[in-house]
């Protein structure tokens, strides 16, 4: 064996001591972007004191076909065609809408093959599909923001014209791209940077994380008129006492629906102020709220949509379809906010 010289050991030594100090402070940085911004805080939490009761049973009264749409994760309802519900399957997926009937039954193109495998949103990918919303022009939203593991850096929205059912391809008018200033590492141990649902207000794309590690979620917000990758911006926190799988709202948009796995919570919202837009201080201050129980083979319940003013229409992951009144869920009574949301900087 040959000895290395001592100058050579010096120096071998010295440099694997500056890449030890360059590669540490480069690793702890290394999972955040470039131009990934950091918030240090999070809105203060909202308590809201929620009724004691009894779970509503719900059962299905139909079913999507599964074999088409094996993971159905989402569920918004058409304002401009007759008796028609979007839908989509979620990760790895083809990056496809399907439209069914209320009744569950799949709507088909007339020049439809056998093999129909849905409308395709040309120039999009689905790396994991989990939410479906109406903007306020009548567009449908797509929310690319499936995050299990919370390792995921290319987050987005895909806002795309709503199709006629007889179409076999849709482009996609824009793609809003974001990232979450709060989360520094990649995957985040927390899992709390997961999101299955959205909604569109005030000329803005709002969505609830789902945590895997407790029963909070944060309300987001991020402005699509943004074209560059931007932070999303945190706006309110509070405990949903579930996982949140999706939100929706009415079609006046003065309801609010968020679900969760066991429970439904209805938020009134109220008129629109001076500017057109919803106070998101008010988001929360009308909160009705009701524990649900779905059968056991149909229990993964991850879309709600109205269905006019007054009944939600719910789906599960295995291809139930359920109906559930409003006035069952503000039978019991209301849930009570026990401290005011303050303001949120709009910075």
């Amino acid at each position: 064996m040959r000895l290395m010289p001592k100058k050579d050991v010096v120096r071998n030594f010295a440099t694997a001591l500056l890449c030890i100090c360059v590669s540490v402070p480069a690793a702890l940085g290394a999972n955040r972007p470039a131009n990934h911004t950091v918030h240090a805080e999070l809105p203060p939490k909202i308590e809201i004191i929620v009724p004691e009761g009894e779970p509503l049973a719900i059962a299905p009264y139909a079913k999507i076909d599964v074999t088409k749409i094996p993971e159905n994760s989402a569920l918004a309802k058409s304002q401009k065609q007759k008796d028609t519900f979007w839908t989509l399957n979620d990760s790895g997926g083809d990056a496809v809408l399907f439209a069914v009937r209320g009744s569950g039954e799949m709507i088909l193109p007339l020049n439809s093959r056998e093999d129909y495998r849905g409308i395709r949103v040309s120039g999009a990918r689905n790396i994991d599909w989990e939410s479906l919303t109406l903007d306020e022009a009548g567009n449908l939203v797509i929310g690319d923001t499936g995050n299990n593991l919370s390792n995921r850096r290319n987050l987005c929205f895909y806002i795309v014209p709503e199709p006629s059912t007889s179409d076999l391809v849709t482009p996609p008018r824009k793609k809003v791209s974001f990232y979450y200033p709060t989360q520094n590492a990649f995957p985040d141990s927390s899992k709390n940077y997961d999101c299955e649902s959205c909604f569109a207000l005030n000329g803005q794309i709002y969505f609830f994380t789902k945590h895997w590690t407790n029963t909070e979620t944060v309300l987001w917000r991020v402005d699509p008129a943004v074209e560059t990758y931007q932070a999303a911006t945190p706006v309110a926190r509070f405990d949903a006492r579930g996982m949140v799988t999706d939100a929706a709202l009415s079609p006046s948009r003065k309801r609010l629906a968020v679900l969760t796995y066991h429970n439904i919570w209805i938020f009134e919202l109220p008129a629109p102020d001076e500017n057109g837009k919803v106070r998101e201080t008010d988001f929360f201050q009308s909160p009705h709220f009701r524990r649900v129980s779905a059968p056991p083979l149909q229990w993964q319940i991850e879309g709600i949509t109205f269905d006019g003013e007054d009944v939600l229409v719910i789906s599960s992951e295995q291809g139930g379809l359920f109906r559930v009144n409003v006035k069952d869920i503000s039978a019991v009574k209301k849930a009570i906010p026990a401290r005011v949301l303050p303001e949120i900087s709009e910075k």
